[in-house]
């Protein structure tokens, strides 16, 4: 029986893996199709995207932005962490594009994935990610389950360890939701995957050029050492003063014209109006500061203040946090409540964040115990004896001496070590086992170790431990923004766009304001301008000097005039003009740069080595260093600028065991004392040839997408939808 047969004979949901947007978790409803977008448009039928003339619909767009944010916050991991609505959106954005863009390329080469083909993959031979969530401890994959599940995605019920009836029916709906969102998800991945696959080494096969010799010579040079002394003459040393002519500059433009090719781009002047309080602001809520503070200390007993506080917390939108460790609560908050009495209140306590105002509302003893511990780590490196010996002996000094010091002094847990080893409060399943273990099982103010982790060796001291839990309620007061002086900051912005509408120069205006008015660098079509792909649209649709309307984006709000428009090609030659200069001065200093390394080479030829300058009067050096270094045939030389005519230089053209004539790189001239070169064997390269191809075509792979992508025709609507993206 074939595949697809036992699928679809095993259960009606089988084809749930493969579709895009499965009818059985769709929120819209049926009688969607009366609603329009704020474009006008019908959401079946409004599109936010064209790319080569495929669309992408509103609908499916936000379905998918829907449930990967549902799965994000059901996911636990992510569960106290607020969902970025617009990273996401993004991010689905260019997957959409993209999965087209790859459709599209496959279409063309006569590339097309089946049904047929994900079915076998995820029958007879699914993904490890996805066999591990039904593999036991034993490392026993149950296939079984695993068949029913992804073609019965109801029957999860039966596997939530709880009675399916005793399940909330909203819960059970859920949870099986989820469950067909991620088979949908995989799904698509897979497809995806196969169809990059079979486009990678199409591509390869199709345009690749180098022979199989390149590709090993390739691997040949970055994995062959040469270990060499050489002292770098930088063209820095010419003091002298540069002429280039114009002749010289059209004569370098007209040489490497491929060089300055350009794509489309835009320059824009920005000024930026920030929203910060005003003096109003600030002043609103010092004077909220003092009439808290006042009414708890005319309060005459414990019992009144309490009372005050309550009343203090509804009207300034306070929170009242319920019960919680130590390890879970705000850092700031819990340095201060960590030993305070129930019912205390404490404040004002200016923090990073604002003025709190705290009430220490209960405590007891959970089941969970927390342990605040300090450590120095000392890693393995090459030699674990030798590490073990070394925690042995700092753990002496440790038993008796200041461990924050001796850890700031030895911990090779650099981030700990600069606050004297202290790793703050944790509980258990948050560090490695064999750390936990040795961490609970250590009296407060004991030392041990040391303790053996994948990381190295640990000398710990508990300094705290608590099983403690605190209910506590908090004030925090802000000098925030008030729409008053909001909307005064958006109308400075309209303001300052119209005078500039009216020919009112940019970099005055700024000054008369006393903003900045910075310029961009050259924007591309592609890419957001202050994280806004909006922004960047109203860009490239306005004219050269055009203004852009005022955009508020989240701490400001920006006005740009676009200042330098270049259309793609040549850069005109006045564009480069400096960069030209620049790179002709630069040769005619190496030019000059000969002289002086040729008298050097003279000087040293004569030794045997430039470890050893004892008959060399050092000073004639002028300062410069002899380098040692052990280098790929990569153009990487540590202690000089990246150099590819030096190191092949190196490699094909200098003897060993002497100091050879000076090389004329790129970058400088290079004095190299060759003391060994190891070239890999045709033998040594062999196997590792095949690795370097398929990196070779997966690069290869992914500057044609690049480029089939530049090329392609994307209409990005979505600034019809959407006031910010």
């Amino acid at each position: 029986m074939g595949t697809i047969e036992r699928i679809r004979q095993i259960s009606p949901y089988a084809f749930i893996i493969f579709a895009i947007i499965f009818v059985a978790f769709m929120v819209l409803s049926d009688n969607i199709t009366s609603l329009s977008t704020s474009g006008g448009e019908s959401i079946q039928t409004a599109s936010i995207a064209e790319i080569n003339g495929d669309k992408i619909y509103y609908k499916d767009y936000e379905e998918k932005v829907r449930i990967r944010i549902e799965q994000m916050r059901n996911n636990p991991q992510n569960q106290n962490q607020e969902v970025d609505e617009k990273s996401v959106r993004t991010q689905i954005w260019n997957e959409m594009v993209d999965e087209i863009l790859l459709k599209q390329a496959g279409e063309k080469f006569g590339i097309i994935v089946t049904d047929d083909e994900i079915a076998d993959i995820l029958i007879e031979n699914p993904p490890d990610f996805l066999k591990q969530s039904f593999t036991d401890t034993a490392g026993h994959f149950n296939k079984e389950m695993y068949l029913e599940l992804i073609t019965n995605p109801e029957q999860l019920i039966y596997y939530m360890g709880r009675n399916p009836d005793e399940i909330d029916p909203a819960e059970k709906e859920r949870q099986v939701n989820n469950f067909r969102n991620e088979l949908v998800a995989i799904g698509e991945y897979l497809k995806l995957q196969k169809l990059n696959e079979a486009m990678a080494n199409t591509i390869t096969a199709a345009y690749a050029v180098t022979s199989p010799s390149y590709v090993k010579e390739k691997y040949i040079n970055e994995n062959s050492t040469a270990n060499i002394n050489f002292i770098y003459l930088s063209p820095d040393l010419i003091q002298d003063s540069i002429k280039v002519s114009d002749s010289e500059v059209q004569n370098y433009y007209d040489k490497h014209k491929t060089v300055f090719k350009v794509k489309e781009s835009r320059k824009v002047k920005t000024l930026n109006f920030p929203f910060v309080p005003s003096q109003e602001d600030s002043a609103r809520v010092s004077r909220r500061i003092d009439i808290i503070q006042e009414s708890l200390a005319n309060a005459t007993d414990n019992k009144t203040k309490d009372s005050i506080f309550t009343v203090k917390i509804n009207e300034y939108t306070g929170t009242e946090h319920d019960w919680a460790l130590i390890q879970d609560i705000n850092p700031q908050v819990a340095s201060v409540i960590g030993n305070v009495e129930v019912g205390t209140i404490l404040g004002p306590i200016q923090m990073v964040d604002g003025t709190y105002f705290i009430r220490v509302d209960g405590r007891r003893k959970g089941e969970q115990e927390v342990v605040k511990a300090s450590h120095i780590l000392i890693n393995f490196n090459d030699n674990k004896d030798s590490a073990k010996a070394e925690a042995i002996r700092i753990l002496g000094e440790a038993s008796r001496g200041d461990f924050a010091a001796l850890a700031a002094k030895y911990s090779q847990d650099r981030g700990s070590a600069m606050q004297g080893g202290d790793l703050g409060y944790f509980g258990k399943g948050r560090m490695v086992p064999e750390f936990e273990k040795a961490a609970f099982n250590t009296k407060v103010g004991s030392v041990t170790g040391p303790i053996e982790s994948q990381f190295g060796y640990h000398i710990i001291k508990v300094m705290d431990k608590k099983s403690d839990e605190i209910k506590y309620s908090e004030i925090v007061l802000v000098p925030g923004v008030s729409g008053s002086t909001k909307n005064k900051i958006k109308r400075d912005a309209y303001a300052a766009m119209k005078q500039i509408e009216e020919g009112e120069n940019i970099d005055s205006l700024a000054a008369k304001l006393q903003i900045s008015c910075d310029e961009s660098y050259e924007l591309q079509k592609n890419r957001p301008f202050y994280g806004s792909m909006a922004l960047t649209n109203k860009i490239y649709d306005a004219k050269l000097d055009g203004v852009i309307e005022p955009m508020e984006l989240d701490n400001n709000v920006i006005v740009c005039q676009v200042s330098e428009i270049t259309k793609p090609g040549l850069a005109p030659i006045e564009k480069v003009r400096e960069q030209i200069v620049a790179k002709v001065t630069n040769i005619k200093r190496i030019d000059m740069l000969k002289v002086k390394a040729d008298n050097m080479f003279d000087m040293l030829k004569n030794n045997n080595s430039l470890d050893n300058l004892d008959n060399i009067d050092t000073n004639l050096l002028q300062g410069l260093k002899i380098n040692s270094a052990v280098i790929n045939n990569n153009g990487t030389i540590e202690g000089a600028p990246q150099d590819f005519v030096a190191t092949t230089l190196i490699f094909n053209n200098l003897e060993v065991g002497k100091i050879n004539k000076p090389i004329r790189g790129e970058t400088g001239y290079f004095i190299v004392e060759l003391k060994d070169r190891n070239i890999l064997t045709e033998e040594q390269a062999k196997d590792a040839k095949d690795m370097t191809k398929e990196q070779y075509s997966k690069n290869l792979f992914d500057v044609w997408f690049s480029k089939f992508k530049e090329d392609s025709k994307i209409v990005d609507k979505r600034s019809k939808y959407y006031g910010e993206y």
